[in-house]
């Protein structure tokens, strides 16, 4: 195996650990909030045990409150489920709107850290492609940190999926700070085109009024 092939397998072990450290992190604050309303549940019984009235109307409140955050546990889970099974195919054929809408849910704390927000624009129909599905998962979450290292505060970092023909294209703009993220700029973007080279795409970008524009092409 190349050096090269080596960095990218490094990176992107490196980017499997930085997503999961973000769902544990994510679903450790849903357990701990689950376990607030849990004790105050607690309480409530407490209070019942004494004789004292029970506030249904609070009760319905905390376990509406429980209800929805088992949902926001569930639906973190299951992105993170189809995000890890992508490791089990080195090719497979996929709707590419459909991986990249999970990557930028995945996404979306690192950009509140960061000040911004994603805007995912997809088509209405299904964009199929056939690539190595973890490694297109790295890249596209790749284009965003770029942009995430130094974006413009209150800005959304949008995220397109346009069918080109037999090919498609990821297209991730956003306003940085400076014209062009902080110094890693250029190491990021040799990095994230070597990562599309492998997969027999290639990179565009773009800057203009301090709008950076990645544009990832992915064959069919």
């Amino acid at each position: 195996m190349s050096e090269q092939a080596d960095r990218l397998r490094l990176e992107e072990l490196a980017f499997f650990g930085r997503v999961g450290a973000g769902v544990t992190h994510d679903m450790r604050n849903v357990l701990s909030i689950i376990g607030e309303y849990a004790g105050l549940l607690e309480d409530l019984a407490a209070l019942a045990d004494r004789g004292k009235p029970v506030d249904v109307e609070r009760l319905k409140k905390v376990s509406g409150s429980i209800a929805r955050q088992v949902k926001k546990g569930t639906e973190t889970m299951e992105r993170f489920s189809r995000f890890a099974h992508a490791t089990d195919q080195q090719t497979a054929s996929f709707d590419l709107a459909g991986l990249v809408e999970n990557v930028a849910a995945l996404g979306q704390r690192q950009a509140a850290q960061a000040g911004c927000r994603l805007q995912v624009e997809l088509p209405e129909k299904p964009v199929s492609v056939r690539s190595n599905p973890f490694s297109l998962q790295r890249a596209v979450y790749g284009a965003v940190d770029l942009i995430l290292g130094c974006p413009e505060k209150d800005e959304a970092v949008t995220i397109e999926v346009v069918s080109q023909g037999a090919a498609a294209e990821i297209r991730v703009s956003g306003r940085v700070v400076g014209g062009k993220g902080d110094g890693r700029w250029a190491e990021q973007v040799a990095g994230l085109s070597a990562a599309l080279a492998e997969l027999g795409g290639s990179l565009e970008t773009s800057t203009a009024g301090g709008t950076v524009r990645l544009v990832l092409s992915i064959p069919g």
